[in-house]
Protein backbone atom coordinates (compact mmCIF):
# COMPACT_ATOMS: atom_id res chain seq x y z
CA UNK A 1 0.00 0.00 0.00
CA UNK A 2 1.42 3.35 -1.01
CA UNK A 3 2.01 5.86 1.13
CA UNK A 4 0.07 9.27 1.41
CA UNK A 5 1.20 11.93 -1.04
CA UNK A 6 3.25 9.28 -2.82
CA UNK A 7 3.12 9.67 -6.76
CA UNK A 8 0.49 7.05 -8.32
CA UNK A 9 3.20 6.22 -10.94
CA UNK A 10 6.63 6.13 -9.22
CA UNK A 11 8.43 2.75 -9.09
CA UNK A 12 9.09 0.60 -5.95
CA UNK A 13 12.25 0.22 -4.80
CA UNK A 14 13.77 -3.11 -5.11
CA UNK A 15 13.22 -5.61 -2.29
CA UNK A 16 16.90 -5.96 0.20
CA UNK A 17 16.87 -9.62 -0.77
CA UNK A 18 17.18 -8.55 -4.83
CA UNK A 19 20.02 -5.98 -3.45
CA UNK A 20 21.49 -8.88 -1.14
CA UNK A 21 21.79 -11.22 -4.35
CA UNK A 22 23.19 -8.41 -6.61
CA UNK A 23 25.49 -7.28 -4.34
CA UNK A 24 26.51 -11.27 -4.06
CA UNK A 25 26.95 -11.51 -7.97
CA UNK A 26 28.90 -8.38 -7.73
CA UNK A 27 31.05 -9.76 -4.85
CA UNK A 28 31.63 -13.01 -6.04
CA UNK A 29 32.41 -12.99 -9.54
CA UNK A 30 35.97 -11.59 -8.34
CA UNK A 31 36.16 -14.76 -6.12
CA UNK A 32 35.47 -17.15 -8.52
CA UNK A 33 37.98 -16.01 -11.09
CA UNK A 34 40.64 -16.26 -8.03
CA UNK A 35 39.54 -19.79 -7.12
CA UNK A 36 39.84 -20.48 -11.06
CA UNK A 37 43.56 -18.74 -11.25
CA UNK A 38 44.30 -20.66 -8.63
CA UNK A 39 43.35 -24.05 -10.25
CA UNK A 40 45.53 -23.36 -13.07
CA UNK A 41 48.72 -22.33 -11.19
CA UNK A 42 48.01 -25.64 -8.60
CA UNK A 43 48.05 -27.79 -11.37
CA UNK A 44 51.14 -25.83 -12.81
CA UNK A 45 53.08 -25.94 -9.33
CA UNK A 46 52.23 -30.09 -9.81
CA UNK A 47 54.22 -30.13 -13.03
CA UNK A 48 50.71 -30.91 -14.86
CA UNK A 49 48.66 -29.13 -17.92
CA UNK A 50 47.70 -26.11 -16.20
CA UNK A 51 43.90 -26.71 -17.91
CA UNK A 52 44.17 -30.72 -16.45
CA UNK A 53 41.54 -29.51 -13.86
CA UNK A 54 39.47 -27.41 -16.20
CA UNK A 55 39.08 -30.30 -18.57
CA UNK A 56 37.89 -32.97 -15.65
CA UNK A 57 35.68 -30.65 -14.28
CA UNK A 58 34.02 -31.11 -17.96
CA UNK A 59 33.46 -34.78 -17.26
CA UNK A 60 30.15 -34.51 -17.23
CA UNK A 61 29.81 -33.64 -20.51
CA UNK A 62 32.60 -35.53 -21.76
CA UNK A 63 33.01 -38.37 -20.11
CA UNK A 64 36.41 -40.43 -19.53
CA UNK A 65 37.54 -38.19 -22.84
CA UNK A 66 38.45 -35.42 -20.58
CA UNK A 67 41.78 -37.54 -19.54
CA UNK A 68 43.12 -37.55 -23.12
CA UNK A 69 41.41 -34.13 -24.58
CA UNK A 70 43.66 -31.36 -24.52
CA UNK A 71 43.38 -27.44 -24.39
CA UNK A 72 40.01 -26.77 -26.73
CA UNK A 73 36.14 -27.57 -25.95
CA UNK A 74 37.03 -29.73 -22.75
CA UNK A 75 38.70 -26.85 -21.34
CA UNK A 76 36.29 -23.76 -21.84
CA UNK A 77 33.38 -26.10 -20.53
CA UNK A 78 34.81 -26.97 -17.40
CA UNK A 79 35.95 -23.43 -16.60
CA UNK A 80 32.61 -22.72 -17.42
CA UNK A 81 31.34 -24.52 -14.72
CA UNK A 82 33.31 -24.16 -12.05
CA UNK A 83 32.93 -20.17 -12.45
CA UNK A 84 29.05 -21.37 -12.59
CA UNK A 85 29.59 -23.32 -9.63
CA UNK A 86 31.70 -20.80 -7.52
CA UNK A 87 29.19 -17.36 -8.49
CA UNK A 88 26.50 -19.16 -7.00
CA UNK A 89 28.38 -20.07 -4.12
CA UNK A 90 28.82 -16.19 -3.68
CA UNK A 91 25.32 -15.27 -4.20
CA UNK A 92 24.07 -17.75 -1.97
CA UNK A 93 26.38 -16.46 0.44
CA UNK A 94 25.40 -13.34 0.25
CA UNK A 95 21.71 -14.24 1.67
CA UNK A 96 23.26 -15.22 5.07
CA UNK A 97 26.27 -12.51 4.99
CA UNK A 98 26.90 -9.91 7.52
CA UNK A 99 26.41 -6.39 6.05
CA UNK A 100 28.19 -4.05 8.34
CA UNK A 101 31.45 -4.74 8.99
CA UNK A 102 34.35 -6.48 6.03
CA UNK A 103 35.43 -8.73 9.63
CA UNK A 104 32.05 -10.01 10.13
CA UNK A 105 31.80 -10.58 6.89
CA UNK A 106 35.12 -12.27 6.26
CA UNK A 107 34.21 -14.88 9.22
CA UNK A 108 30.99 -16.09 7.69
CA UNK A 109 32.53 -16.37 4.24
CA UNK A 110 35.03 -18.39 5.61
CA UNK A 111 33.00 -20.34 7.54
CA UNK A 112 30.51 -20.57 4.33
CA UNK A 113 33.73 -21.99 2.49
CA UNK A 114 35.05 -24.16 5.05
CA UNK A 115 31.85 -25.76 4.49
CA UNK A 116 31.83 -26.29 1.29
CA UNK A 117 35.14 -27.41 1.52
CA UNK A 118 34.57 -30.46 3.43
CA UNK A 119 31.20 -31.02 1.45
CA UNK A 120 33.05 -31.02 -2.03
CA UNK A 121 36.18 -33.39 -0.37
CA UNK A 122 33.98 -35.61 0.99
CA UNK A 123 30.80 -35.38 -2.02
CA UNK A 124 30.65 -33.21 -5.16
CA UNK A 125 34.35 -33.80 -6.52
CA UNK A 126 33.83 -37.62 -6.36
CA UNK A 127 30.37 -37.59 -8.11
CA UNK A 128 31.97 -35.08 -10.61
CA UNK A 129 34.19 -37.68 -11.23
CA UNK A 130 35.69 -40.50 -10.38
CA UNK A 131 38.55 -39.99 -9.93
CA UNK A 132 38.34 -36.20 -9.58
CA UNK A 133 39.43 -36.28 -6.15
CA UNK A 134 43.44 -36.45 -6.59
CA UNK A 135 43.07 -33.44 -9.04
CA UNK A 136 41.30 -31.61 -6.44
CA UNK A 137 43.65 -32.23 -3.10
CA UNK A 138 43.15 -29.96 0.00
CA UNK A 139 46.49 -28.03 -1.02
CA UNK A 140 44.67 -27.02 -4.45
CA UNK A 141 40.83 -26.02 -3.02
CA UNK A 142 41.94 -25.04 0.44
CA UNK A 143 44.06 -21.96 -0.71
CA UNK A 144 41.56 -21.25 -3.08
CA UNK A 145 38.70 -20.82 -0.97
CA UNK A 146 41.06 -18.73 1.57
CA UNK A 147 41.38 -16.34 -1.61
CA UNK A 148 37.64 -16.65 -2.39
CA UNK A 149 36.69 -16.00 1.23
CA UNK A 150 39.29 -12.86 1.31
CA UNK A 151 37.23 -11.01 -1.84
CA UNK A 152 33.64 -11.96 -0.49
CA UNK A 153 34.51 -10.06 2.18
CA UNK A 154 33.84 -6.93 0.09
CA UNK A 155 30.24 -8.10 0.48
CA UNK A 156 28.93 -5.38 3.41
CA UNK A 157 30.95 -2.44 0.96
CA UNK A 158 29.66 -3.64 -2.61
CA UNK A 159 25.74 -4.11 -0.72
CA UNK A 160 25.93 -0.33 1.23
CA UNK A 161 26.90 0.99 -2.29
CA UNK A 162 23.78 -0.49 -4.18
CA UNK A 163 21.41 0.58 -1.11
CA UNK A 164 22.80 4.01 -1.57
CA UNK A 165 22.76 4.09 -5.40
CA UNK A 166 19.11 2.78 -5.17
CA UNK A 167 17.93 5.38 -2.00
CA UNK A 168 19.07 8.18 -3.71
CA UNK A 169 17.90 7.74 -7.10
CA UNK A 170 14.23 7.23 -5.49
CA UNK A 171 15.13 10.37 -4.12
CA UNK A 172 15.94 12.44 -6.76
CA UNK A 173 12.87 11.00 -8.56
CA UNK A 174 10.65 11.86 -5.58
CA UNK A 175 11.95 15.19 -5.39
CA UNK A 176 11.36 15.57 -9.32
CA UNK A 177 8.08 14.62 -9.59
CA UNK A 178 7.10 16.97 -6.76
CA UNK A 179 8.36 19.93 -8.23
CA UNK A 180 5.63 21.14 -10.51
CA UNK A 181 6.17 23.83 -12.72
CA UNK A 182 4.84 27.43 -11.24
CA UNK A 183 3.34 28.29 -14.35
CA UNK A 184 1.94 24.91 -15.12
CA UNK A 185 -1.77 25.38 -16.18
CA UNK A 186 -4.53 24.53 -13.82
CA UNK A 187 -1.50 24.85 -10.51
CA UNK A 188 -2.51 27.76 -7.79
CA UNK A 189 0.87 29.36 -9.62
CA UNK A 190 -0.19 29.33 -13.18
CA UNK A 191 -3.78 30.99 -11.99
CA UNK A 192 -1.64 33.61 -9.52
CA UNK A 193 0.09 34.02 -12.79
CA UNK A 194 -2.81 34.56 -15.21
CA UNK A 195 -4.42 37.01 -12.89
CA UNK A 196 -1.63 39.24 -12.45
CA UNK A 197 -1.62 39.04 -16.01
CA UNK A 198 -4.90 39.87 -17.18
CA UNK A 199 -6.14 43.68 -16.80
CA UNK A 200 -9.87 44.73 -15.26
CA UNK A 201 -11.74 45.45 -18.59
CA UNK A 202 -14.12 48.37 -18.69
CA UNK A 203 -17.57 48.15 -19.12
CA UNK A 204 -18.70 48.60 -22.79
CA UNK A 205 -20.64 52.06 -23.78
CA UNK A 206 -24.46 51.38 -23.79
CA UNK A 207 -25.83 51.43 -27.50
CA UNK A 208 -28.32 54.54 -28.02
Amino acid sequence: MRETGEHPGAPEPPPAWFLRLAAGVEAAAPAALAVLLWFGFHSWLAREPWWSKFNLAAAPFFGDRVYYLGLGRATLSGAALLLLLYCALGSLYALVAGARTTLRAFLRAALWLTCWHFFSQQYFWPRLDPAAAPYFPPSATAPAHAAAAILLARFPAVFQRLSAMVHDGDARGTAARGAEPAGAPGSAGGAETRQAGEEPSSPSAPDC
